[in-house]
C-alpha cells in the first residue's frame, strides 16, 4: 500500500516539478550580502556648564531639561564627547574668584542618558571649588561610565589618554588647558597644561596606540569669532604630529573650522549648555564626524539654539539654521572651507 501511494504521489507531482522552470533554489548565505557597517560616527559639543543660572533653572524645573531635547540625537552617534565646564560634586569650597562653577551631582545621570562617553575636564573652571571637588568629579565620572580626559590626581595621570574601542577601531583622546590655570605642580591634582613640548610629547606617545586620535583643547580668546595665531600654530602642529581631529573650546563663540593636512581643526565649538545672554553664546551646534577606517569622510554641524529655550539646547531649523550657517561660513572663510546648508544641516568640505 505504501509503495502504491508513493508511485501515485510521484505521478501527480512530477509534471509540476518538471514544468516549473522558474522555481529557484536558495543560494547559500554570504556575509557580504549584509555588510557590517564600519562607519564610525562621533558627536562633539563645546562648553557645558550646569551651575549658576543653569542650576537655578533645572532646580525649579527638572534636571532632565538640561539635555533632554538633544539626547535622542546625541545617542544616535557611536560616541559623544564635550567639554565639562563645571566640576560635578557636592564637596569643596568656592575659591575667591569672580566666576566659580560647581554642578549638583544630580546632573550626572542626565549626561549618561544623553550618551556622553568622553568629557574633557582640562579647562579654567575645574578647580573652582578646590582640589577635593576636582578629584571627586573625576571619580564620579568614572563611576558613571564616562571617561574623563585632561585631568588627574597628578600631572602624569592628566596627560594619560582615554581609549574607546568602536567597530574594530581604537580611538584615543587627549585634552589640554591653554588658559594658564589649574596646574600647580607635577605631584598635585592637575589639568594637563598646553605647553607645546608636553602636548607634542603626549601625542607622540599616544599616536601608535590608536587608529584615530582626537584632542580637546581649551584655548583662545573669549567672545572671538576667529582663532588667534597661537591657536592656528598649535592646532596645525598637533595635526602634523598625528592628530586626526582637534576640538577647541573656551571662546564661548563658534570659530572657524579648518581642513588641514588630512586632519580637522574645529577652533571653537562655542557653548552647548550655558546661561550667558549674548546672541552668539546661544546659537551653536553639534559637530558631527564620520570616519571610514581612520579617514574622515564627512563633517557636518547640526544647528542648536538656547535663545528661545534658556539653558536648554534645542535643535533648530529654518531661519536660525540659515543664520548659523552664514556665521560658520564667515568664520571659516579664512581657511577656504566650503560651507553648505542642506535640509537644515551644515556640511563642511
Amino acid at each position: 500500500m505504501r509503495l502504491f501511494a508513493a508511485i501515485f504521489s510521484f505521478a501527480i507531482l512530477a509534471p509540476l516539478l518538471f514544468e516549473c522552470d522558474d522555481i529557484k533554489v536558495s543560494e547559500p548565505y554570504h556575509s557580504d550580502y549584509a555588510p557590517f557597517d564600519t562607519t564610525i560616527t562621533i558627536a562633539a559639543v563645546g562648553d557645558m556648564m550646569f551651575a549658576r543660572g543653569v542650576q537655578r533653572h533645572i532646580d525649579t524645573t527638572s534636571y532632565a531639561r538640561a539635555l533632554s531635547n538633544v539626547a535622542v540625537h546625541l545617542n544616535s552617534f557611536d560616541i559623544a564627547t564635550g567639554n565639562l565646564e563645571s566640576p560635578i560634586s557636592n564637596l569643596g569650597a568656592r575659591l575667591d574668584k569672580m566666576y566659580a562653577f560647581r554642578a549638583n551631582p544630580l546632573i550626572m545621570p542626565e549626561l549618561v542618558r544623553a550618551g556622553f562617553d568622553v568629557l574633557t575636564v582640562a579647562n579654567n573652571h575645574s578647580f573652582d571649588y578646590g582640589l577635593v571637588c576636582f578629584t571627586n568629579c573625576l571619580e564620579r565620572l568614572r563611576a558613571a561610565g564616562i571617561s574623563p580626559v585632561g585631568g588627574g590626581k597628578d600631572l602624569d595621570e592628566a596627560l594619560q589618554p582615554a581609549f574607546l574601542n568602536v567597530k574594530g577601531k581604537r580611538i584615543g583622546w587627549l585634552a589640554f588647558n591653554d588658559t594658564g590655570t589649574n596646574y600647580i605642580g607635577r605631584d598635585r591634582p592637575a589639568c594637563a597644561p598646553a605647553y607645546p613640548k608636553w602636548v607634542l610629547a603626549a601625542i607622540a606617545e599616544t599616536r601608535p596606540l590608536c587608529d584615530i586620535l582626537i584632542v580637546h583643547i581649551h584655548w583662545g580668546e573669549e567672545y572671538y569669532q576667529y582663532p588667534t595665531d597661537r591657536q592656528i600654530e598649535l592646532g596645525r602642529a598637533m595635526v602634523d604630529s598625528g592628530v586626526d581631529v582637534v576640538l577647541g573650546h573656551h571662546p564661548h563663540y563658534w570659530e572657524g573650522v579648518e581642513f588641514y593636512n588630512g586632519g580637522l581643526i574645529a577652533y571653537s565649538m562655542g557653548n552647548f549648555v550655558f546661561d550667558q545672554y549674548d546672541y552668539m553664546n546661544n546659537l551653536t551646534g553639534i559637530l558631527e564626524l564620520s570616519f571610514q577606517g581612520d579617514t574622515i569622510v564627512s563633517v557636518a554641524i547640526t544647528p542648536v539654539e538656547m535663545l528661545d529655550h534658556r539653558a536648554e539646547p534645542h535643535i533648530v531649523r529654518g531661519e536660525l539654521a540659515e543664520i548659523f550657517a552664514g556665521y560658520i561660513d564667515e568664520a571659516s572663510r579664512m581657511f577656504s572651507t566650503d560651507v553648505q546648508l542642506r535640509d537644515d544641516k551644515i556640511y563642511l568640505t
